[in-house]
């Protein structure tokens, strides 16, 4: 552990997102769905924030990703100012590139001294590019905890060599890439991330992460550029007492998100971690995110036992042509006797779809609008919108963009938001595919919209029920039908209307 206090301040960023979420644009909403705090809080940077703490760093950290610019940039100057770090690391996403390029060249030009460090996925894809634009920095690559330790000893030391420091990338006249370091196997060694810094706020949602990264390779993901494909677990005991932990610490929290990429890969361990969970009369609303498969009606029953309120699954699409292209590991069969298995249960179930997947057509649309009003005859969703396919560096779709001529990879250089996939497709091409999709599947459409209502005649029913099942679902469709039915201007009247009478 660090003991002398010289150069021991390490001030954690992430700053601002892009506004908009550009592939949720669509027909009656060209505003497309703004970013905001529905994800959570960044439980990567508050492993660092522990990590560096239990190595005697002073830490703060700024989480701004939905903020504006001005006010990332106004926040992190009075932060700059007051706490004086010696280290600034950023946390960099595709969304928020921008926002951070604009800061690390504010801070090298009038904070000469502030050492920093960039992180996260889109910098350890894209570590190059970024190194040659800006050679003041190093990059971390992958996981971050142990090397940003080992870097920030290094870059504190006089004379510093950097290329004693496994997993970094850093400018010494050319782009320089050390060995990688090896994944962290014992996660239980890390300790809890600094869930204070958020719930302490009111936040009434904790999140946990069980274990890390995913086996599989779907062609839009870029995420096995951290986990490389393996999966590692922390003890049920260790993940217990965390949570133990935050219900003792933050008794407002009555919700639990299960961070992990894909929680139900493991099913033994998820009936051990439900089992653990009834045993200690823990009684959270929790969620988590998961796969059509691996799956069984066991699993299914215990985690309902566990008050498990919603699991979102990615479907992407209902064909099964464009489910093996992009190496989903699942087809219409497995989707289908997962919906049975969760038919009579309370647990309520979303499942994603992305239009202008690699080989979409005008068919394989209506094939996942067909196999979907199959779905919903099972297992009701509420779908109001679909996305369209975006493009991340660092994926097989992102290379095939660029084959086609799409995109180079100056682009993430640019001030450009992060793109959808038009290298198969025109813009107005996938709006069209978007909107039939939507029209037959969305019952707010469905009860709205003349096309959604001649496409879904035959589900109506089970939309109306849904709807009629609760005050809380009726007001949702009196609100997506205002939306639909009124101006742009009109809704925005109705809302400030609405706000000033709660």
């Amino acid at each position: 552990m660090r003991q002398d206090t010289k150069n021991n301040k390490v001030l954690l960023v992430s700053t601002s997102v892009e506004n908009v979420i550009t592939g949720s644009l669509n027909k009656y909403d060209r505003e497309g769905m703004k970013t905001d705090d529905s994800s959570g809080y960044p439980l990567g940077l508050l492993y660092l924030h522990s990590n560096l703490e239990k190595h005697g760093y002073e830490t703060e950290t700024l989480f701004l990703n939905h903020n504006s610019r001005d006010y990332a940039l106004e926040k992190i100057k009075e932060n700059l100012d007051n706490f004086r770090p010696s280290i600034v690391g950023f946390q960099v996403l595709t969304q928020n590139r921008i926002s951070t390029f604009s800061l690390i060249a504010f801070i090298n030009e009038k904070y000469p001294d502030i050492k920093i460090v960039l992180g996260g996925i889109h910098a350890t894809v894209m570590y190059e590019q970024i190194v040659n634009k800006f050679p003041y920095v190093t990059i971390v690559m992958g996981e971050g905890e142990i090397t940003f330790i080992d870097l920030i000893e290094n870059l504190i030391n006089s004379p510093k060599n950097l290329s004693n420091v496994n997993g970094i990338a850093y400018f010494d006249g050319t782009v320089k890439l050390t060995p990688p370091r090896p994944l962290i196997e014992n996660l239980d060694e890390l300790p809890f991330p600094k869930h204070e810094i958020f719930l302490d706020s009111g936040i009434k949602c904790g999140i946990v992460l069980t274990a890390r990264g995913c086996p599989f390779s779907c062609s839009f993901c870029c995420l096995d550029n951290i986990s490389r494909r393996r999966i590692r677990k922390r003890s049920i005991a260790k993940v217990m007492e965390e949570i133990e932990m935050m219900i003792e610490k933050f008794p407002h929290m009555t919700s639990l998100w299960i961070q992990d990429d894909t929680f139900f890969v493991d099913i033994p361990r998820v009936i051990e971690f439900c089992n653990e969970i009834i045993k200690r009369k823990i009684h959270l609303n929790i969620i988590c995110s998961a796969r059509f498969k691996p799956i069984s009606q066991e699993l299914i029953d215990k985690i309902e036992e566990a008050n498990f309120t919603k699991i979102f699954f990615g479907l992407e699409s209902g064909d099964n042509e464009i489910l093996k292209k992009c190496h989903k590991g699942i087809n219409q069969n497995d989707i289908l006797a997962a919906f049975k298995m969760f038919k009579n249960k309370k647990v309520t179930v979303y499942a994603h779809l992305i239009v202008g997947l690699p080989g979409e057509t005008l068919e394989s649309v209506k094939t996942t609008a067909k196999f979907v009003q199959k779905l919903l005859r099972i297992k009701y969703i509420n779908y109001s919108n679909v996305y369209s396919l975006t493009v991340y560096p660092g994926t097989e779709v992102y290379e095939l963009a660029k084959e086609k001529k799409m995109i180079n990879d100056d682009y993430w250089l640019s001030d450009n938001v992060t793109p959808i996939y038009t290298a198969e497709h025109t813009t107005k091409e996938l709006d069209y595919f978007k909107e039939f999709l939507i029209d037959s599947i969305s019952g707010i459409r469905a009860l709205s919209t003349w096309s959604g209502f001649t496409k879904q005649f035959f589900i109506l029913p089970y939309h109306l029920r849904y709807f009629l099942s609760s005050r809380t679902n009726f007001k949702h469709l009196l609100y997506y039908f205002l939306k639909i039915r009124l101006s742009d201007n009109q809704f925005k009247i109705l809302k400030k209307i609405r706000s000033s009478l709660k």
